[in-house]
């Protein structure tokens, strides 16, 4: 090739580099806890759970939603809580007064961003400013997560039905206003969720009456053990016939294994604590199967078997694991 051509090509590919940095995005999660789901909607699987200040690859865009890479793991999370930066930015050469500029702007949506209105699938400040509202009202009873899952929603609700508004579950300007106002109306024993000593009432959970997608794939969750009183967290991976759970840390395998003593397929009474709700279940206590969270000293999965869920070899209602559920419907949290 000649060397004019040579010199062109490499002109052209320089000049083409700026280009491709632009190209180039990077974000950076700005929710406590943000769900990363496999389709750019609410309803979607999650595929994992983000945290506050975790780097993501910005890809593409999709309506409200960015699909991004994090690890080996790719999915799609609301735009609404990822603070994006280029990589053009930092060799643009801007002047300090349009970086100013650009913070006045940011700061303005920011400002937009936590005014409170929030529905069902949204995650963040905003929410838990809500959730926290509802809960000194005696609406929800809940961790303060920030995530609005289907125990935000139904709290929203009973708000909304008390205090004469629609009862859509979304917390729009209407419902933020009355919640923010002096002369909200505190929740009645009957919307409350809760008993009168404020302890939550605890579930019995029909597996395939529903009972399934009330704790999604990907959740996490709390798991009391009825006779020790330890309490560890897991999380759902999958689970057709009952609930397929992993130990969520090295920390809550220690719990677990405190528990049992040694690993076992024992039937124990739990109950297990999700979105505002305690529900009546049974464990057992041997790491078997399928593995996704590899740095938990936890070789598999275990069981949680709720009313009326059945074993995946035999696809019958294990009669052990019922008497074990029926007794956790005999205790609270």
């Amino acid at each position: 090739m000649k060397k004019w051509k040579i010199v062109a090509i490499l002109t052209i590919l320089l000049c083409m580099l700026p280009f491709c940095a632009a190209l180039a995005k990077t974000g950076k999660v700005t929710a406590s806890a943000l769900n990363m789901r496999e389709k750019a909607n609410s309803k979607s699987d999650v595929v994992r759970v983000l945290h506050e200040g975790d780097k993501i690859t910005i890809n593409d865009t999709s309506g409200s939603w960015y699909k991004v890479t994090i690890g080996k793991d790719t999915g799609y999370v609301s735009k609404k809580y990822v603070e994006v930066s280029s990589d053009d930015s930092k060799s643009s050469g801007k002047s300090d007064d349009s970086k100013k500029s650009k913070k006045k702007t940011d700061k303005k949506e920011e400002n937009k961003k936590f005014d409170g209105t929030c529905g069902p699938g949204d995650t963040g400040d905003a929410v838990k400013k809500v959730q926290k509202k509802l809960k000194k009202l005696g609406y929800y009873s809940g961790s303060i997560d920030g995530d609005y899952g289907n125990g935000t929603k139904k709290a929203v609700k009973n708000f909304q039905k008390r205090n004469g508004l629609d009862d859509d579950g979304k917390c729009g300007k209407k419902t933020l206003a009355k919640l923010n106002s002096s002369d909200a109306k505190k929740a009645d024993s009957k919307t409350s969720g809760s008993d009168s000593d404020g302890t939550l009432k605890t579930e019995r959970l029909n597996w395939f009456n529903g009972g399934s997608s009330k704790i999604p794939k990907g959740a996490t969750f709390k798991v009391k053990d009825i006779k020790t009183g330890k309490v560890f967290t897991a999380k759902r991976w999958s689970g057709a016939n009952h609930l397929d759970a992993e130990p969520n840390s090295k920390d809550d395998t220690s719990t677990m294994k405190d528990i049992y003593g040694h690993w076992s397929w024992k039937r124990r009474a739990v109950l297990v604590k999700y979105d505002g709700h305690v529900y009546a279940a049974s464990m057992n206590g041997m790491p078997h199967g399928t593995q996704t969270i590899k740095d938990n000293n936890f070789d598999g999965h275990f069981c949680i078997h709720f009313y009326g869920s059945k074993t995946h070899g035999t696809k019958k209602v294990d009669e052990m694991h019922q008497n074990c559920v029926a007794e956790a419907m005999k205790h609270t949290w």
